[in-house]
């Protein structure tokens, strides 16, 4: 057998093993038929927008979502200690905590910038199972506004 062809079928059978992404902090699983807690920067246009996402993400994990307002700093201190699972209205993705957090895909203009710039959604940093899930309700939910 070929040494690279051996390499393939190690890597191969090493990958399959493998549960990617990953929570560490086990988030997918905690929220699944519980509570989706989803901090909001602030009551508005940009929540508004985002609401239709975290409606779709809760439905599709069976979760019953329950808002919590707040200012930026204390909103990502919580999502970061795991009080919170999710955080809209608002995260520019220029965000200065986006070395702290993990961010969505975009999902739309952020409303009453100054320049041009997309809104995000932020999960707490390295829970990639439940980014995975919030990026694909954020496609959806694109999806059927561009179908409607």
């Amino acid at each position: 057998m070929k040494p690279g062809l051996l390499w393939a079928l190690i890597a191969g059978a090493a990958l399959a093993g493998c549960d990617l992404p990953r929570d560490p902090e086990e988030t997918l699983e905690m929220v699944q038929g519980q509570e989706l807690r989803v901090g909001v920067l602030r009551f508005g246009q940009n929540a508004e927008k985002d609401r239709p996402i975290v409606e779709r993400l809760a439905a599709s994990l069976g979760s019953k979502l329950v808002y919590v307002d707040g200012d930026a700093h204390a909103l990502f201190e919580d999502l970061k200690r795991g009080h919170l699972h999710l955080v809209i209205g608002g995260v520019p993705e220029s965000t200065p905590f986006e070395k702290e957090l993990g961010l969505s895909k975009p999902v739309g203009p952020l409303h009453g910038a100054h320049e041009e710039e997309n809104r995000v959604l932020a999960v707490r940093p390295g829970e990639n199972a439940f980014l995975l899930r919030v990026n694909q309700a954020i496609e959806a939910a694109k999806a059927e506004e561009a179908g409607s």
